[in-house]
C-alpha cells in the first residue's frame, strides 16, 4: 500500500487539476494505483483495522470496486479530489498504523 500511495503522491505532485486531468496515461497510471490499494485494503488483517479505526478501510476498499467496475462513470473532480486530498492524509494515516504494527 505505502508503494502505491508514494506513487500516487509523486505522480501528481505539482501537478494543477488541468494538468493532471490533461495526461491521459498518467490519469491511468493513478487509477490502477488506486485500484491496487483498494484491494490491499481488502487484505489487512481484522485486528489492525480494528485498531486503527481512524483510516477508513471500507472507503478505500470501496473505492476500488468503483473504480473496476465505473470508469467511466468517475466525474473528473472526484477523481482530483481524491488524489489531490484525499491520498496525502490517507498516506500521512498508513505510516501512522506502519509505525504502530511494527
Amino acid at each position: 500500500m505505502q508503494l502505491c500511495f508514494s506513487k500516487v503522491l509523486r505522480y501528481s505532485q505539482g501537478l494543477t487539476r488541468q494538468h493532471f486531468l490533461a495526461d491521459e496515461m498518467l490519469v491511468d497510471a493513478v487509477l490502477r494505483n488506486l485500484e491496487v490499494l483498494g484491494e490491499a485494503a481488502k487484505q489487512i488483517p481484522p485486528g489492525v483495522r480494528e485498531r486503527h479505526p481512524q483510516v477508513p478501510w471500507r472507503r478505500i476498499a470501496g473505492l476500488r470496486d468503483v473504480l473496476a467496475h465505473a470508469y467511466f462513470g468517475l466525474e473528473e473532480d472526484t477523481i482530483w479530489q481524491i488524489v489531490s486530498e484525499s491520498i496525502p492524509a490517507l498516506a500521512d494515516q498508513l505510516v501512522q498504523v506502519i509505525e504502530a504494527e511494527l
